[in-house]
């Protein structure tokens, strides 16, 4: 089968999205597919182009084997939202642009949504290509945008709504992370023979339970404190001033805090910790990809959060990380939405509301003075990734829908 891959994500980013991008390539071309690439010159998370691509508006190569397009992407370091924006639209200009006068015909395209903008973008390729599209939703846009307040402005929302349905109708097939997604999806009116849900993942065999005691946490000098670590994008959504907050209540007691990673919210979190003359927190640049167990490992909690805004907006993959790393969760979420469903039936974790550090103080405190409980939750984690959330389960189910979308022999 003949397979597009359509996403703004890909390697040689180290980073969110490309990851598992770049696992599904390999998987797929595994499998015997002629699998193809239509992505950005990289430069996430950096806000540059990457050095060696600098200067380039297309570029067509074999990289490892798979056929690699890549389009110019308007990038700046500034992460307000207007340069979002802008990156977005010129991606998704360039791309269905380099699409339609160089690639041959595909029997799939399979697009990861954000930005949004590529649902229509792939639907027109496609019709173009010949293809059956599958739209793969990861985050509930525009919703999640308004309801974080980075999008204000009523004519763009209805805009972007009309936008997301149209998409959800052209599409032939739409992927989603979890059953409160395809609830979403019900309720706007897709049918439901269009929904298969396919959760993220985490390679077991690459994330694996090692030593606490570990080099990554050697560097940071936190002994054997207790320690909270959180690992991902400083987003909008990902909700860590409770995390500060309950980080000064603990500032006299042996937990240390630390945050792995880059985005938008850094620089004001990082501020927040200055003013309270945190000693205890420690902020730290993402990782390279060989080091990333390590930083897994290294905690004895793993933190993951959503704020009240995105509480059904979003599944953040990390947690299926902290699953295969063996080690338990600690999630700042509501009640009720993927997140608490999966730490409560797995029984991998611990929940405290949204905005809440004395809770999640106490929850921290708990955890120390719990240590056989944190281990049992964390072989609980892995053995339940083994069982639903394996990189080659998912990966296996996003073929099933490939073939049967696009109605080819399996």
């Amino acid at each position: 089968m003949k397979i597009l891959i359509y996403s703004q994500y890909y390697p040689p980013e180290s980073v969110g999205a490309a990851l598992w991008v770049n696992e599904i390539v390999e998987d797929l071309a595994a499998r015997g597919h002629k699998v193809k690439v239509l992505t950005a010159f990289p430069n996430y998370p950096v806000g540059e182009v990457f050095e060696d691509y600098q200067g380039k508006v297309f570029q067509h190569r074999v990289e490892d084997g798979v056929e690699v397009f890549r389009s110019w992407i308007y990038r700046s370091p500034s992460r307000k939202f207007g340069s979002r924006v802008l990156s977005f639209i010129s991606f998704t200009i360039s791309s269905f642009l380099f699409g339609i006068t160089r690639i041959d015909e595909v029997d799939a395209i399979y697009t990861i949504l954000q930005p949004l903008s590529l649902g229509p973008a792939a639907v027109w390729l496609g019709k173009k290509l010949g293809a059956r599209v599958i739209l793969n939703v990861q985050d509930i846009h525009p919703y999640a945008a308004v309801q974080m307040g980075a999008l204000k402005n009523p004519l763009l929302i209805r805009g972007l709504e009309r936008l997301e349905k149209w998409s959800y109708q052209q599409a032939d097939g739409i992927v989603v992370i979890s059953e409160g997604f395809k609830a979403n999806l019900l309720e706007k009116g897709v049918p439901v023979s269009k929904i298969a849900v396919v959760p993220n993942w985490a390679d077991p065999d690459f994330i694996q339970p090692g030593p606490k005691m570990n080099e990554f946490r050697g560097k940071l000098g936190l002994g054997n404190k207790f320690t909270v670590i959180y690992s991902g994008g400083l987003t909008h959504n990902s909700n860590l001033e409770p995390l500060i907050e309950a980080a000064e209540i603990l500032q006299e007691e042996p937990f240390q805090f630390v945050i792995v990673g880059d985005g938008v919210r850094k620089p004001d979190l990082e501020k927040m910790a200055g003013e309270k003359k945190l000693e205890n927190i420690h902020f730290v640049p993402f990782q390279p990809l060989d080091r990333y167990p390590d930083v897994l490992r290294a905690a004895d909690i793993g933190l993951v959060t959503l704020s009240t805004q995105a509480t059904f907006a979003s599944v953040p993959s990390k947690i299926f990380k902290y699953m295969a790393s063996g080690r338990p969760v600690l999630a700042i979420t509501a009640e009720g939405n993927e997140v608490d469903r999966m730490v409560k039936e797995g029984a991998f974790g611990l929940q405290v509301p949204p905005d809440d550090p004395q809770a999640l103080a106490e929850a921290i405190r708990w955890g120390a003075d719990h240590p056989e409980e944190l281990d049992q939750m964390g072989a609980a984690g892995r053995n339940y990734l083994l069982a639903k959330f394996r990189r080659d389960l998912c990966i296996k189910k996003i073929e099933e829908v490939l073939l049967k979308t696009a109605d080819y022999p399996g």
